[in-house]
């Protein structure tokens, strides 16, 4: 059985079915020198956009916020219908843009994932295009590299879902209830 409170973000989430998105808009977050260097967002071994928020912005101009909440110790996907992300570019690391390599048009389904008690995983399909949202995060490690952790406190986007199963994660990424 779900909290109350998960119960109310999956509805949020599954409430975008039948949605329409025009654009998508967010705050991406370096994957290496966001704190020293030159801020890199994507290279060969990032096979998703690294984000604080992310707003699917409707043809009204009204959003869904995405973001993450901490559970304890760790972190999950969060929604909030009708918002849209009105924090600024938090400085060095951090860019405000608009996403224009997500697809547009109307949700033709979402699926939402549980890991435990925590909202892990998003999917959401756009005619013939699906997204992967993860809560998780990049680590830049000692030699340049990247470790990729779940359960973390950013929002990654996969344009293609399956990079997401051939990654190597920590925690690894076991079996993950469907709610919905």
């Amino acid at each position: 059985m779900i909290s109350d409170w998960l119960h109310d973000q999956t509805a949020t989430f599954l409430a975008m079915r039948d949605q329409t998105v025009a654009s998508w808009h967010g705050v991406e977050m370096a994957v290496r020198g966001g704190d020293e260097g030159t801020p890199e967002y994507n290279g060969p071994d990032v096979p998703c956009l690294q984000l604080l928020a992310l707003d699917a912005v409707r043809p009204d101009g009204t959003a869904v916020n995405i973001t993450t909440y901490q559970n304890d110790l760790s972190f999950g996907m969060w929604a909030n219908a009708g918002a849209v992300c009105d924090r600024d570019d938090r400085g060095r690391g951090y860019r405000r843009r608009a996403l224009t390599e997500l697809p547009t048009g109307r949700i033709v389904e979402v699926e939402v994932y549980l890991d435990d008690d925590v909202l892990a995983e998003v999917r959401i399909q756009i005619a013939d295009n699906e997204l992967l949202l993860v809560a998780g995060e990049s680590y830049e490690d000692w030699s340049g590299g990247l470790e990729w952790h779940r359960l973390d406190e950013s929002v990654l986007v996969f344009t293609d879902p399956g990079e997401a199963e051939k990654m190597r994660w920590v925690p690894s990424r076991g079996a993950l209830r469907r709610i919905g």
